[in-house]
Formats: structure tokens, sequence, C-alpha cells
């Protein structure tokens, strides 16, 4: 595997489990010395052993995202000690119990909305100012297919998808003059602990809809991050990528018209 990484210092929020660890890993293997966070220890120093053991370099440092002075100190941190912070991938999400708007808690909107959209601006606007003394950097939002087809029961999650999107394309023009590329990606439907519900009630519903039946991987989501974060891809900047196995490209249409087409297969 080629180490297109080797020794930048990659700053991953939300790496303890899920699409986050995958991503940690993935950036470890290409080189990468990695900063795995989040708020629960043990599962960080789970990401960090399973990159350990295969070779690779990590750090875990707890961190809450919807926290500005917490998030502050750990990158001056992070910062002091390597002299450098080149990859941050804004990965820390969380869901609320499912409800429709007119039964949506106020704390449950803060929450979500603190976690993924506060958050990424926390960080970014932190990680932004060590990376223009570098003058290099590579920043990757994690976003949603939810934020452009929405998500019953999870208006917070989608419309806090939504805006990390605007805010990609706009860090974009505002921080590519120092040399930093700003990119989103929209995973689908992965294989995480977050989506273990949805995919156990519908997980072949999924298979059959997506069109290359199979559930992602968070190895999925992490090669992409990975070739965002690489200097090949020093001249990609403000895009949002899909990851989802083409699952969004399928309609109820899709599906009449494939029931159709396959009745007509001559034997």
């Amino acid at each position: 595997m080629e180490k297109n990484l080797e020794n930048q210092v990659a700053l991953v929020t939300g790496g303890g489990t899920g699409i986050g660890r995958g991503i940690c890993i993935d950036l470890a293997q290409k080189g990468a010395k990695v900063i795995v966070t989040g708020r629960r220890m043990s599962l960080l120093q789970e990401t960090q052993s399973i990159i350990e053991k295969s070779g690779g370099y990590a750090e875990c440092l707890e961190l809450d995202v919807s926290k500005k002075e917490d998030v502050n100190q750990v990158i001056d941190k992070i910062y002091d000690k390597y002299g450098r912070i080149d990859i941050l991938v804004s990965n820390a999400g969380n869901l609320s119990n499912p409800a429709f708007i007119y039964n949506m808690k106020d704390e449950d909107w803060d929450s979500v909305l603190k976690t993924h959209l506060y958050g990424t601006f926390y960080c970014t606007k932190a990680v932004s100012k060590k990376m223009k003394l570098n003058k290099y950097g590579r920043i990757v939002i994690i976003s949603s297919v939810a934020a452009i087809h929405g998500f019953n029961g999870a208006v917070n999650y989608a419309a806090s998808k939504a805006a990390l999107e605007g805010m990609t394309m706009t860090l974009a023009k505002e921080l590519g003059v120092d040399g930093i590329t700003v990119n989103c990606i929209q995973p689908g439907i992965i294989q995480t602990p977050m989506a273990d519900g949805f995919i156990a009630a519908m997980g072949e519903t999924f298979i059959k809809d997506t069109p290359v039946k199979r559930i992602g991987e968070p190895k999925d989501v992490a090669c992409a991050v990975s070739f965002y974060c690489s200097p090949e891809a020093g001249f990609i900047t403000g895009t949002i990528l899909k990851v989802d196995g083409g699952y969004m490209l399928q309609s109820s249409m899709d599906q009449f018209v494939n029931s159709i087409c396959n009745s007509n297969i001559e034997e």
C-alpha cells in the first residue's frame, strides 16, 4: 500500500467507532500520524490498538466537539506537539430519537446541531488557523445523503448535514489561497453501530434497492477520505462526493421498469 500521507498529522473527530474508526485506520495505513478524538476514551483506545497492531501511529485525545474551549485546547495541544496539523476529518455525529418536527424536543434539535454543525465550525475555525501557518491543509467534512434527500423523523440531522455542505463550498472559496482544500462526503447506508437498527429492520430492502447490491462498509468511506487528503488531490476543492453504492439513483419507477425488463428476459 502506497504511504502517500507519510508523517502527515491527521485529526479525526468521532474516531472511536464506525466510519470514524475506518477513516483513522485507513489514514494510518497510508502513513499519517492519526490523532483519534471522541467522547469515550475506551473506544478511542480500541481504534488506537487496531492501528498500532498493524504498524501505524495513533494517539487518543478525549474531545467533545460541541464545546468550543475543549476544541481550542485540544487543537493547540496537537499543534504544540507536532508543529503542524495537515488533515482534519470532521466526522463526529449523533442522532436523537426519531420524531416528526411537531414532537421534536428542543434539546434534541440543539444536541444534534451542536455536534454536527457547531462542532465542525469550531474544529475548522481552530484548525484552519494552524494550517494557514504552514500554507497547506486538507479538510474533509462528513455529511450524509440525508442532506439532499431528507430523513423522516430527523429534521435536525438532515438540516445540520445540509448546512455542512454549504459550509464546505464557502470554506473552499475562503481557504484555497492558503493551500487548504475543503471537500465533503455523503455516505449512504453504511454498516455502523449508528445504523445497526435500520439495517437490521431494512437490510434486505437496502441491498435490493442499491445498484451494487450490498451495504456499505466504513472502508468504502475511508478510501474516499484518504484520496481527498492526499497531496494528489490538491486541485480538488469544494466538491461533494456520494459514497452510497448508487442507492440514491434508484426510484420507484426504476423498480417498476426493472420488473418489466426482468419479465421480458428470454431464457
